[in-house]
């Protein structure tokens, strides 16, 4: 840095204003550090902050609660039960549920009992008059499991012709699998619907159905069974992508430890899934297809831009989790995300009344306008302030505008404000994943697809994952084709 002249004489103006110049850069050099660090603390704030209200986070990887933040919320939540005077449990006018009775063609053993004595010391004899109908208790129990075993004997016959000797084949609806069509299907069913691991299956296979069986033969029991569900993926898959409208979401997966995406579309009736290397545009278009007609409903992945705008449905619960985010940031963008986060809720609180009160759309529309033109007065406003994460959301929001409004905006279809559907049906793969540790091959990961694709679909539609396995495996078994998963109707 310049200094002064020595002694009594003053510094000219050239050296004046070059230590001017210089102190300038040393303070412009000093604010934009400043800067830096305030955004790496921002940045770092953010991430310990982070959990399943202000970001996509599963609540399940929330940091672990103090003793003294647990008891705070129960006493608070305590205190907000006392205050609405609601007991836990069932509520006043809740109808309860109640196992049903079995048919009289269903009970195994039925037998009838008398009173021995009165409570005055009289024995009964049976010869008392009988009063009302008796009361009727149905107790359930599992018959002792044992696996039946089919035998079949191949003799070779000599042909008087030729003289070559000639074995028997196998009768129609067998095969040279060691485990019949049921006993596969359950196999499927533990693997894929229970999640239980190769280690798992074998264990409960040995100790409750009283088979026999390696590690080996499991894994190609559940290869057998994927080859079955080939067919009804590719039905699936097909439905899935001329539908209407489906929820549409991913999530990670593992192949031998490597980086994949398991995707899912959704719709009311039918789900597929489908791994992927990559999450990517590419990865959705084979998904849905690049001529998707429908709407789809997702959480503002780029991945789905190759739709138009008008096509989708951005998630609301997940624009909500965003601005939760932004409205914890201090200063201008925390009022501004605060602001955002309000109106956002009152969007979810008058499409409620929509659904609940029976309004047609026309109200809808018109109690979202005032609210609609507010929304992006607030974004607009943020795209010119200083700080710039939130300027880019709120461009980005704004880029997207019209796809947060589709559900206001489409006749004869009630399509939902959030992804919710979408982020039920991937929970029972994000277990698996967890339990299962992903997939060791190409064909774990076909495996994969159609049974949670199977899995999943015969849910929505109230079905029995078990009943269409064995039908499934049963009809292979006699060369029949494999029976359709799509629902029924149109």
């Amino acid at each position: 840095m310049a200094t002064a002249s020595q002694g009594s004489e003053r510094p000219s103006y050239a050296e004046l204003e070059t230590l001017v110049a210089e102190l300038s850069a040393q303070n412009t050099a000093l604010r934009d550090r400043i800067a830096e660090q305030d955004a790496a603390i921002e940045e770092l704030t953010r991430r310990v902050n982070r959990d399943s209200r202000n970001s996509s986070q599963s609540p399940s990887q929330d940091q672990p609660k103090s003793r003294a933040e647990r008891r705070r919320e129960a006493r608070a939540k305590l205190k907000e039960l006392s205050k609405a005077k609601r007991k836990p449990g069932g509520q006043p006018g809740h109808e309860g549920k109640h196992r049903q009775m079995a048919g009289p063609e269903q009970v195994n053993r039925r037998t009838e009992h008398l009173p021995e004595s009165c409570s005055c010391g009289r024995r009964f004899d049976g010869s008392e008059k009988r009063v009302g109908d008796p009361v009727i208790h149905q107790q359930w129990e599992l018959p002792p499991i044992s696996p039946l075993i089919f035998q079949y004997d191949l003799h070779r016959l000599q042909c008087p012709c030729c003289g070559k000797p000639r074995l028997a084949e196998l009768p129609q609806g067998a095969s040279w699998s060691a485990f019949a069509p049921r006993l596969e299907a359950h196999i499927a069913t533990l693997a894929g619907v229970f999640r239980l691991s190769r280690r798992q299956v074998r264990q409960v296979v040995q100790e409750v159905f009283g088979c026999p069986i390696s590690l080996g033969a499991v894994d190609a029991t559940i290869m057998r069974m994927s080859a079955i569900l080939k067919d009804p993926w590719e039905a699936l898959r097909d439905y899935i992508q001329k539908a209407q409208l489906v929820h549409a979401d991913e999530t990670s997966w593992r192949l031998q430890g490597a980086q994949q995406y398991l995707w899912l579309a959704a719709s009311a009736l039918a789900a597929c899934f489908r791994i992927d290397p990559a999450r990517s545009q590419a990865a959705a278009k084979e998904l849905l297809g690049e001529q998707f007609g429908g709407f789809v409903v997702s959480d503002r992945y780029v991945g789905y831009h190759f739709l138009d705008v008008l096509q989708q449905q951005l998630c609301w619960a997940h624009i909500i989790r965003q601005l939760t985010e932004v409205s914890q940031r201090k200063r201008t963008p925390g009022k501004l995300g605060k602001q955002l986060l309000k109106l956002a809720r009152e969007v979810i609180t008058t499409h409620h009344r929509y659904l609940q009160d029976g309004h047609d759309l026309d109200w809808l529309r018109q109690q979202l306008r005032p609210l609609r033109e507010r929304i992006r007065q607030l974004l607009e406003q943020g795209t010119r302030g200083r700080h710039e994460k939130t300027a880019n959301f709120c461009q980005g929001l704004l880029d997207e505008f019209d796809a947060l409004w589709t559900f206001c905006e489409v006749e004869n279809i009630n399509i939902p404000l959030t992804n919710n559907a979408a982020e039920r049906a991937l929970r029972h793969a994000v277990i698996m994943r967890r339990i299962q540790l992903g997939t060791q091959s190409e064909h774990g990961n076909r495996w994969v697809e159609r049974i949670l694709s199977v899995r999943e679909t015969l849910r929505l539609q109230d079905r029995r994952v078990l009943d269409y396995l064995i039908r499934a495996a049963t009809a292979t078994r006699h060369g029949q084709p494999v029976p359709s998963i799509l629902p029924a109707g149109p």
